[in-house]
């Protein structure tokens, strides 16, 4: 029975070495993976850095333009405000104008057509 339990023993023993054996193999090859990993970051970290530093660059320079189109859109919006208030202020012109001038010019129209219709008619009534 003694010798079944050492022979058990050794069994035992091989197994538990074989799989001690296994096991560094597997934790070699974990290591070599975490490596390759770990490189894979430091390759991405290397690349991203730019990529984030062009972002920023762009970012900052899309706030930029953005902040040049609204002062230009401002300035835009001034022009036209003066450019209503000049047009505004040509339209009164000519209605003060118009008041002023119409109604004179009216009467020297009406004024002379009478006068050239009294002369035609004097000289049909002298011709006769």
């Amino acid at each position: 029975m003694e010798l079944v339990l050492v022979i058990a023993q050794i069994v035992a023993l091989l197994c538990l070495s074989a799989l001690c054996i296994y096991m560094i193999v597997v934790l070699l090859r974990v290591r070599d993976i975490m490596t390759n990993v770990e490189k894979d970051v430091k390759e991405i970290a290397a690349r991203t850095v730019p990529v984030l530093e062009n972002m920023e660059y762009i970012t900052s320079r899309v706030k930029s333009i953005t902040d040049s189109i609204d002062d230009q859109v401002t300035a835009v919006r001034e022009s036209i405000a003066s450019i209503k208030m000049i047009a505004d202020n040509v339209v009164d012109l000519e209605r003060r104008v118009q008041y002023r001038i119409e109604g004179p010019i009216l009467e020297t129209v009406g004024f002379v057509s009478a006068v050239f219709k009294g002369v035609r008619t004097f000289l049909d009534r002298v011709r006769t």
